[in-house]
């Protein structure tokens, strides 16, 4: 699977855009700084919604650990 270090800063904000919903990515944001404080960097923020939008790529039989 792709990680944050393969892919161009475009590409990863494209990825993140295309796949999380406004919605999620508001989510991500209120749980960063719940998490974090106020003071939590956008590039933090961004990490953390990459990893959501990789997870919702990945189907349900390979998540599973065997």
């Amino acid at each position: 699977m792709v990680t944050w270090e393969d892919m161009t800063p475009d590409e990863r904000d494209r990825l993140i855009y295309l796949v999380l919903s406004e919605d999620a990515l508001k989510a991500c944001i209120l749980l960063m700084h719940r998490k974090h404080g106020p003071g939590v960097t956008t590039e933090q923020i961004m990490r953390f919604a990459f990893k959501v939008a990789r997870n919702r790529m990945i189907p349900a039989h390979l998540k599973k650990k065997k």
